[in-house]
């Protein structure tokens, strides 16, 4: 089911680097202000990992949403053909 909901936009080099570029930086802003530093432990480093997926999810969503109400018939948004 996860899988169909998969758009194009999400498997492009860009969009993704994008995305991962945003949310690390975003993340170790985020723990910096909060006094966490650089990760020294498990836990810290679980914080860390929770912040990055956070920023990653809520930047994935507004690239897509920012596509979709930009171009509504965009072939980013179909979902990728099945191969074999």
């Amino acid at each position: 089911m996860a899988k169909a909901l998969e758009t194009r936009l999400r498997q492009t080099w860009w969009f993704v680097g994008i995305v991962a570029a945003l949310s690390a930086l975003l993340s170790n802003l985020v723990l910096r202000a909060a006094g966490m530093g650089s990760p020294e432990s498990l836990a810290q480093w679980l914080v860390y990992f929770f912040c990055l997926v956070g920023f990653w999810r809520c930047f994935d969503f507004l690239g897509w949403l920012v596509l979709l109400l930009v171009a509504p018939s965009s072939k980013l948004l179909d979902p990728p053909a099945r191969r074999g």
